[in-house]
């Protein structure tokens, strides 16, 4: 090997050196960057979905501090501390470089009360979704909710409140009470007076659509268990 060549090869191993030193150091610069700076850390968390919690209530539960780098920030450690709340039904988190995040948020909807103390004469109540989850209380009984007349667990209360759950808005503030004295006998009692024996959580839309014509007809009592025979009396007991 000649004098030209060896001094030839002995200026490139350098410049190769040079350049991975380079690599490395710009490798090390953009992980400090993305994963440990604040330059794409959180600035904002937008809120979304909200109705009865505020945006700053949804935020405290979060618990992003600002500057948070966005590819450290643990989005299923904030959904479950979301998740504890209790008006939140469901939530999604998601980023957004560079510094945002956004929280979606599906909140519990009433669908009947509880009565804290089930034998004083008012007082405080229990706000109760179609999963049969109390998650939120309130100093009096809501006059536009059924109340439930069921315990607070087992099949019979995840039916009563699954089958409030089925029913249109409209329907649910005719309603003083809803009974199950099994899951298969849920029962509606309406506030002038009539009931109707709603049966089981099947076949919900049927009895829904059903109902809505049923309560403009004459009738004191409405047997739904059957959508496919309804039947109606004049009172209950014949």
């Amino acid at each position: 090997m000649t004098e030209s060549m060896t001094a030839r090869l002995g200026s490139i191993r350098p410049a190769r050196w040079a350049y991975l030193v380079a690599a490395v150091l710009v490798l090390v610069l953009l992980t400090w960057l993305i994963a440990f700076s604040s330059v794409l850390g959180v600035r904002s968390v937008n809120v979304v979905g909200t109705r009865v919690l505020t945006a700053q209530q949804v935020r405290a539960a979060a618990g992003i501090r600002s500057g948070t780098p966005l590819a450290r920030l643990d989005l299923g450690a904030v959904s479950s501390r979301l998740s504890a709340v209790g008006p939140i039904r469901s939530v999604t988190v998601t980023r957004s470089y560079p510094s945002s995040v956004t929280i979606r948020v599906t909140e519990r909807v009433a669908v009947g009360y509880r009565p804290v103390d089930p034998g004083a004469s008012g007082g405080p109540a229990l706000l109760v979704d179609r999963d049969n989850v109390a998650f939120r209380t309130v100093s009096a009984a809501p006059k536009n909710l059924p109340r439930l007349l069921v315990p607070a667990t087992g099949a019979p209360s995840a039916a009563a409140a699954s089958v409030a759950g089925t029913l249109p808005a409209k329907v649910v503030t005719l309603l003083s009470a809803v009974s199950a004295p099994s899951e298969e006998s849920v029962t509606l009692m309406l506030r002038d007076g009539r009931s109707v024996l709603w049966g089981g959580t099947d076949r919900g839309s049927d009895k829904s659509r059903l109902l809505s014509v049923l309560l403009g007809q004459p009738g004191r009592y409405f047997d739904l268990s059957d959508p496919s025979s309804v039947t109606s009396r004049t009172d209950a007991g014949n």
